[in-house]
């Protein structure tokens, strides 16, 4: 029987059986009916895989392509970039099933893919010990990485999906593990700057920190990817020096970090027209050599004819999962360099470094605690089924545990201190249901801000410890545009139900990445797009039940009270809201213990929460404990928890 078809006793199962709704045809991702960006579950049929290689970074990656039965006839597949350590890269074979949650969908270089996420997991199904329908899959089912588990209609479904998708265009073993072979062995010419030498030859992916100028037939210009070569022309920073060849102020950076690039045609023409002051760019195939002073190293690009691609690419800054690690590695550097430029100028300003005689402030270094956290299982309460949280198996913290100040003991001159730390970096499971929201209106809980490259970075870019400076600030991009992001907080109270009074509750802060794990939706002009605010009224709903129904009420009822008041009339003789008499409050309460949570028709749920410091502008020097006008503030962020959806097929 042909490898493709499927067995006898399998041909009297429905082959109709249809995809589990909580994932996604792969079709649908590559005709671009799902949005960029998007987190979505697909499964499919391994047909190509390419071994894992460093980033330069902490991370590998690896790429693997699979195909569905919306794509069974058809040569095409979706790729999968996966970035993990070493270690914990998945390894299939030909025609194994891969199962993928939370990849995020995007689009490079007119390519629509998927990358893995920080919340994503996979599970991959040994092609050879798959059963036939209906028989479960369970058995085939490699040991997780992960701690996501999969239901009984997953496991049924892969055994549909194996034995009733055609299979031709899987290579067989010998062909899939030769070209598994091959791609470990493809040389990478990448380098950075740091590290290239005379009379070779690399891809480098670099900043254009001085415009392109036309120089009697080629192209000029000077580039950085923040790191600093020995052989590079140095630019000292005293206030006055000047561009080696034009009468102009360097405009930096500073240091042996700069390069001169000369490009011949056809590159001398597309640079002119297209190579802009600012952006990131990748050369490949540079030749490096030395200028015609014999000390310092410069690139050179003659054209290539056998060199079949462009050689000079502009690189998209289009959000860190889209971006070439490398990329955000040398925009890190970057980041850090202006970081440092800015320290020096305001030193230059203040007059507090004169030369090289300057003293240097020693730098103190404390070894962090390690905070020995020994979590108790608490009784778990029943909790909502519309949530789900990626850490179930961890046993669950109460609140007071969470909230609790904890002291380090160190010694300080000799004797015994004890501390108090003003935040850990310490992640919990905790059982809670949401009690309150900020901002109170659902169309503030995205919020805009302008494009920068920092972007690309994991923090996005920001820094709390800089100040907002026009000429030293994070550089905009050319055509900026809006970028909307989830930032919004919920108040959550303890919801063990062996606590009596009044239950202890605390803010937490839901950002953009987790914002659209939480509620599956991109964020965007709520004001503007009705449907998405709809759809996130109705997700929110699951979560906190008629939380914001009741807010409305009570916010009636304080705008009622004060026009009361303005007008100097009576008090109501009737309580102010008969369809919950429990949860009459005066307005002095609700101010002093914040929202009530009598007459919440919420389930609890569970979710993760991490522990961490933000700084913050102090002016009192005593209490400055995070450096000069500065302090530390704890806060507590949600990550790893879902609304699900409810289908009847999911587990």
């Amino acid at each position: 029987m042909a490898p493709n078809q499927p067995s006898s006793s399998a041909r009297f199962v429905s082959r109709n059986k249809e995809l589990p709704s909580r994932y996604t045809s792969i079709v649908d991702i590559l005709e671009e009916k799902i949005a960029g960006g998007r987190l979505v579950n697909v499964m499919g049929l391994v047909k190509d895989y390419q071994t894992p290689r460093s980033t330069n970074g902490t991370d590998y990656k690896c790429t693997i392509t699979i195909y569905d039965k919306s794509l069974e006839y058809q040569q095409a597949g979706i790729s999968i970039s996966i970035f993990r350590q070493e270690e914990e890269m998945p390894r299939p074979t030909a025609g194994d099933v891969l199962v993928i949650h939370s990849a995020k969908v995007q689009s490079y270089r007119d390519t629509i893919s998927l990358i893995t996420h920080r919340s994503t997991s996979f599970h991959i199904y040994s092609a050879a010990d798959i059963p036939e329908p209906p028989q479960s899959a369970l058995c085939a089912l490699q040991a997780p990485q992960n701690s996501r588990s999969l239901g009984e209609a997953d496991h049924e479904y892969v055994s549909c999906l194996y034995h009733f998708t055609n299979r031709s265009s899987i290579p067989d073993e010998v062909t899939f593990q030769n070209k598994v072979d091959q791609s470990a062995h493809t040389k990478d010419k990448f380098c950075e700057l740091n590290k290239i030498s005379d009379g070779k030859f690399y891809d480098v992916i670099v900043n254009v920190v001085k415009a392109p100028f036309d120089d009697m037939g080629k192209t000029t210009l000077w580039v950085s990817d923040y790191t600093e070569n020995d052989t590079f022309h140095k630019y000292s920073w005293d206030g006055q020096h000047t561009d080696i060849h034009t009468t102009t102020k360097w405009a930096g950076p500073f240091g042996r970090r700069s390069m001169q690039v000369t490009c011949f045609e056809p590159h001398a023409s597309q640079v002119k027209t297209e190579v802009q002051l600012g952006q990131w760019i990748r050369i490949r195939n540079l030749r490096i050599k030395y200028g015609r002073n014999g000390l310092n190293l410069e690139g050179v690009l003659h054209e290539d004819r056998e060199f079949k691609r462009n050689q000079i690419e502009i690189l998209k800054l289009d959000g860190k999962d889209n971006c070439d690690p490398r990329l955000i590695k040398a925009i890190r550097r970057k980041k850090d360099y202006e970081t440092l430029k800015k320290k020096q100028h305001k030193s230059f300003s203040e007059n507090e470094i004169v030369g090289d005689a300057g003293g240097k402030r020693k730098a103190e270094t404390e070894e962090t605690p390690k905070l020995n956290f020994e979590a108790k299982a608490k009784a778990e309460t029943r909790g909502s089924p519309a949530v789900k949280c990626e850490r179930s198996e961890h046993p669950a913290s109460s609140i007071s545990s969470i909230l609790e100040t904890v002291l380090w003991k160190t010694t300080v001159e000799g004797e015994e201190v004890t501390l108090t730390l003003p935040f850990t970096c310490v992640t919990y499971r905790t059982n809670v249901r949401v009690v309150d929201f900020h901002p109170q209106k659902l169309e503030n809980f995205a919020a805009w801000r302008r494009t920068t490259e920092f972007d690309v970075l994991s923090d996005g870019g920001s820094d709390s410890d800089s100040e907002s400076d026009s000429d030293h600030g994070s550089p905009a991009l050319k055509n900026e545009q809006k970028i909307w992001e989830w930032r919004f907080a919920l108040q959550l109270e303890d919801a063990d139900p062996k606590l009596k009074g009044e239950k202890e509750k605390f803010w937490a802060i839901v950002n953009n990445t987790e914002g659209q794990q939480l509620t599956g939706l991109d964020a965007c002009d709520l004001r503007r797009d009705p449907d998405v605010l709809n759809s996130l009224r109705e997700q929110l709903f699951r979560l906190w039940g008629n939380l914001e129904e009741l807010k409305l009420q009570e916010q009636n009822r304080q705008f009622t009270n004060r026009r009361r008041l303005a007008a100097n009339l009576p008090p109501p003789s009737s309580p102010m809201d008969i369809d919950h008499p429990h949860a009459q409050q005066k307005t002095g309460d609700v101010k002093n213990k914040g929202y009530s949570s009598v007459g919440l028709s919420n389930k609890p749920f569970s979710c993760c929460i991490q522990q961490a410091g933000v700084k913050l502008r102090e002016p009192d020097p005593l209490l400055a404990d995070a450096g000069e006008g500065r302090r530390w503030q704890r806060v507590y962020n949600i990550f790893g928890t879902k609304i699900q959806d409810l289908a009847p097929d999911s587990p």
